[in-house]
């Protein structure tokens, strides 16, 4: 899957959705709010219609009280000093994953009944840079995440959704190539916020790829404002 952009979607994505992300075993385990969260696209003629997803948490300790700053050790991390030291967890998508093909194309309508399982391990076993890697994760430093399940549970509108997001982490900016942890995320009320196109493909060419890859694309709209074009929703 092609690079989504880093730029951030104005108005759309997270004006209504809330979210938690947990990582099991470390110093919080009712895990940390979700501050920010977007659910991009991409559409390319190499790969078709793909999702991407930028997530960053509110910080570690937001809801930590005073009397909580000891230094007990926990199997994810160490303690909650080691993990103040990071501030917060952003997942931003690198390469994403494709979620509609010619052959599959993609329908809003019937996603709720699909799970994604992105970069499996044995997959990642032959990655040869760490920008093959559909995520990139800034957790305990510059680490790795993985093997993600992905659903759509709920739809609320037609491009509105509920998402569940498991992975697994490895602690790879402290030499560690395990994926010996994991996480969850938990968002609802996701909006889609659209399908970024390449610079090279012109706008006939890029109608004509999106209905082949999108049962739904009459319900897209062509945007070029800004400095990315994008089919979003049309409303």
């Amino acid at each position: 899957m092609n690079k989504l952009s880093a730029e951030p979607v104005d108005g759309q994505g997270d004006a209504m959705t809330e979210g938690r992300i947990w990582f099991p075993g470390n110093p919080w385990p009712d895990g940390h709010r979700v501050a920010e969260f977007q659910w991009k696209g991409r559409l390319s003629p190499e790969d078709g219609a793909g999702f991407g997803f930028s997530l960053k948490s509110a910080p570690y300790d937001e809801d930590d009280r005073a009397e909580l700053d000891g230094e007990e050790d926990h199997p994810f991390g160490g303690g909650r000093a080691t993990w103040r030291n990071y501030g917060w967890t952003t997942i931003d998508a690198m390469q994403g994953f494709v979620a509609g093909t010619p052959d599959e194309p993609l329908d809003f309508g019937r996603l709720s009944e699909r799970e994604f399982h992105v970069d499996p391990l044995d997959q990642v076993a032959e990655y040869e840079d760490h920008d093959d890697y559909a995520f990139h994760v800034y957790l305990l430093g510059h680490d790795s995440v993985a093997d993600h399940r992905i659903r759509f549970p709920v739809r609320q509108a037609p491009f509105r959704f509920d998402i569940a997001w498991n992975g697994r982490v490895a602690l790879t900016y402290i030499g560690e190539t395990e994926f010996e942890y994991e996480f969850r995320a938990r968002v609802s009320a996701a909006d889609f916020t659209g399908f970024e196109l390449p610079r090279d493909l012109n706008d006939d060419d890029a109608q004509a790829l999106l209905a082949r890859c999108v049962r739904d694309a009459d319900a897209f709209r062509l945007d070029d404002r800004g400095s990315v074009r994008r089919f979003v929703p049309a409303t």
